[in-house]
């Protein structure tokens, strides 16, 4: 990292203004984010795991509060059947089913779904891992987590060729849900439910010439796709079977500005410090960045009323302010949590787990 990082008059990170962002989205979602309401889930998770990194989560959430956005994740978990016939539906939701009330976690108790409602009532991979980050933050046991269903749903959502599709609705598959599908088994502490030389043989075949990932075989390397088949082969301990990895590092740090840009030829984006940078982490070469032009280009682009937009002068949201946050964590920010790139969790709340102690 660049030797004047410690020397350099960097502008204030506004973290009281973050929290107060961050909390003014836990109460009221502001009205773009309608498309979103299925993935409710993981605009929760952004400002959690926000929270966590800016070293909050304890001031701004008491006791009673924690409990109830818990109950909440855990009244979005789908259990299995009876006779167990359902388990490729299983995992958790984005948010409450069909328009029933939002942010009560007992409608699903007080509002009981026909059968024709329950057959398309299913989890959704991803959902389901930014659920047991969630849980995992907030200092959950995991206790009421259908560890076995949720595994045995894995087996159902890997297709033949390696990779996972978000649902057994036969939804997009890409590198994005095989990522998740590793970060899953990583939290149970459980990989029965994941043929990983599959997954690392759709992951390869992922790679472009540049021998950087793209979403699926064929398609552009990128930034996002890249941390996602990077993070899936370090939790899955298979990170060192991959060859041409000096060629990937030069392709990963070719893409500062002064912030990251996802691919070439485009612009810096604030959510690409984590998605690049955490890549490079994983890879042990951070310390090749321009770490002061990555946290000025983050810094420039907070808002005066808190939250950090993807470019300065433009509005934010929850996504790049908390990755934006996680960006600079991993550079070594003061007074931020350091996060553990491969679960994109801090290191507090993946302390305890297999896949973060056994490298401690």
């Amino acid at each position: 990292m660049s030797s004047s990082s410690a020397s350099t008059n960097y502008p204030p990170l506004e973290v009281d203004k973050h929290v107060k962002y961050f909390m003014g989205h836990c109460s009221v979602l502001p009205h773009f984010y309608g498309s979103q309401d299925t993935n409710r889930m993981t605009i929760l998770y952004f400002i959690i795991s926000g929270l966590d990194v800016l070293g909050k989560v304890d001031l701004a959430l008491n006791d009673e509060r924690k409990k109830e956005i818990i109950e909440w994740v855990y009244s979005n978990q789908i259990g299995p059947d009876q006779n167990e016939s359902n388990l490729e539906k299983c995992g958790f939701r984005g948010g409450n089913f069909i328009g029933l009330p939002i942010g009560c976690y007992e409608c699903c108790h007080e509002h009981p779904l026909s059968e024709n409602q329950i057959r398309y009532d299913v989890g959704h991979i991803a959902m389901t891992y930014t659920a047991l980050a969630i849980l995992r933050i907030l200092g959950d046991d995991f206790s009421r987590v259908n560890k076995k269903s949720i595994i045995g749903a894995l087996k159902y959502l890997q297709d033949k060729n390696g990779c996972f599709k978000a649902t057994c609705f036969g939804s997009e598959t890409d590198i994005r849900f095989t990522f998740c599908a590793c970060a899953i088994s990583a939290f149970l502490n459980d990989w029965s439910g994941v043929n990983k030389e599959l997954a690392f043989e759709y992951i390869k075949s992922s790679r472009g010439y540049d021998y950087c990932f793209s979403h699926g075989p064929g398609l552009e390397s990128h930034g996002g796709s890249t941390y996602c088949a990077i993070a899936a082969l370090d939790l899955m301990g298979y990170l060192d079977k991959l060859d041409h990895q000096e060629e990937m590092k030069e392709w990963l740090l070719k893409r500062q500005l002064s912030g990251f840009q996802g691919r070439p030829q485009k612009d810096a984006d604030t959510c690409y410090s984590f998605w690049v940078g955490g890549t490079l982490q994983t890879l042990d070469c951070l310390q090749y960045v321009d770490e002061v032009q990555t946290k000025l280009f983050t810094l420039s682009c907070q808002t005066e009323y808190g939250g950090i937009s993807k470019v300065k002068d433009t509005y934010p949201d929850v996504l790049h302010t908390y990755m934006s946050l996680a960006g600079l964590s991993m550079l070594g920010f003061e007074g931020l949590n350091k996060v553990f790139p491969s679960l994109n969790i801090t290191e507090r709340a993946a302390k305890g787990l297999e896949c973060f102690d056994s490298r401690q």
